[in-house]
């Protein structure tokens, strides 16, 4: 057995129990009878052009001419004559010619041989047993160079279609990037892009920004699940989302084993970059452990948190004065002052529902409204003053228990 490098087998014996000079006497003859017949299928009508007729004149040269080859000599010549019908299955399918073609020259070659072997076969001396031996041979050559044409024009439709995906991806990774732009990109810039790539572009959007969880171990990159747009290459990885309040699970899903994926609000598909912005902060924050980063973190779940931190510096300079009462008393107990004036605030300044958030008697949380009554003075009666400071205190709940959640990890 002989084979290509893409593993097509030829089975030399077919053409080892052929005698040698049967290939040598039939090659003179081969021009002679393709002419012959390429004239009958000429006026049959079977072939019309010059283009046609020239190209199926060739085609029966070479497949008798390298039948005889093989013959003449199995073992060394498949390897050359794969090669060459490799090279015209990958030019058939660049052509988008159909493969009925090969069948119909490799016919045709068939034909031609035969027929001078029956008007030779006097003069090449051929037995019944003879011509049964190169009927055998022949149709093994017929099946083995099909099987190559096949493996070359498949070849070569893979690698069509890998440099089509590829150039695909380009375009959706740009028209990720357009769609991103601060200050919006032309529309009729990202409607020509988005054609070209092949995505319709949705009514609404979410964007994904994901970091490799720290726990794990860089790992091969997942597939992105069918109809996002991704760019994975990027410093800041991310991904878009179409129509991402439509029912099913969430197209994030898949990435969670190897990647903290925030993903920011739902928004028409021209503000994509705010939902961006929204995520990357809710990213941020998950990564302080403000937020925590199990599953999909989605930031309209966390607009609270979101919009005090986004003020953190401002929170941090009003809480010097808001809270300047508390500074006052020492350390242990304004801590439980701080924590009773939150409940209370988030409570309507209800004892028994603020004690029960605090687990204590309400007679205490009663004695504490007292204490914090004479620190604070009018500030406990002034809606605005009460906001202000529930947000401050908000805020500083949040950081104290994500820098002992932070401790408690190292």
């Amino acid at each position: 057995m002989t084979q290509t490098e893409m593993g097509v087998r030829l089975d030399a014996r077919a053409f080892e129990a052929v005698p040698g000079w049967v290939g040598m006497r039939l090659r003179p003859h081969i021009d002679r009878a393709a002419d012959e017949l390429l004239n009958e299928l000429v006026l049959g009508g079977s072939l019309t052009g010059e283009g046609e007729a020239g190209r199926a004149r060739a085609s029966i040269v070479a497949g008798v001419r390298h039948f005889c080859d093989l013959v003449e000599d199995p073992g060394a010549g498949w390897e050359r004559i794969a090669a060459f019908y490799l090279r015209i299955g990958r030019q058939m399918a660049r052509d988008a010619r159909d493969l009925e073609e090969t069948h119909q020259a490799l016919r045709r070659s068939a034909l031609t041989a035969w027929r001078t072997l029956a008007t030779m076969t006097e003069t090449l001396e051929l037995d019944h047993e003879t011509l049964s031996l190169v009927g055998d041979a022949q149709f093994c050559y017929m099946d083995a160079v099909t099987a190559v044409i096949a493996e070359g024009y498949e070849a070569e439709r893979r690698r069509a279609d890998g440099l089509a995906d590829e150039a695909a991806a380009r375009r959706r990774t740009r028209l990720l990037h357009l769609l991103l732009a601060d200050p919006p990109a032309d529309p009729e810039i990202v409607h020509a892009l988005a054609a070209e790539a092949r995505w319709p572009l949705p009514r609404t959007v979410a964007v994904a920004v994901v970091r490799q969880r720290r726990d794990e171990a860089p790992r091969t990159r997942r597939p992105v699940p069918d109809g996002l747009l991704a760019d994975f290459g990027a410093p800041e990885p991310c991904l878009l989302l179409p129509d991402p309040d439509g029912c099913g699970p969430g197209p994030a899903e898949p990435l969670l084993r190897d990647w903290v994926v925030a993903v920011g609000p739902t928004v028409p598909t021209r503000r994509a970059a705010e939902s961006l912005r929204w995520a990357r902060e809710t990213l941020a924050l998950a990564g302080r452990g403000v937020i925590p980063d199990a599953g999909v973190i989605r930031s309209a779940e966390h607009v609270p948190t979101l919009m005090i931190f986004r003020a953190e510096e401002l929170i941090d300079d009003a809480a010097t004065t808001r809270l300047a009462p508390l500074s006052a008393v020492p350390p242990a107990r304004r801590e439980r002052l701080a924590e009773t004036l939150l409940a209370l605030l988030e409570h309507n300044f209800n004892a028994a529902d603020a004690s029960r958030r605090l687990r204590v008697h309400p007679q205490t949380v009663r004695y504490r409204l007292r204490h914090l009554q004479d620190l604070f003075g009018d500030d406990l009666r002034d809606p605005r003053r009460c906001l202000e400071m529930e947000l401050i205190l908000h805020a500083r709940m949040v950081n104290r228990t994500a820098a002992g959640g932070r401790a408690a990890a190292e």
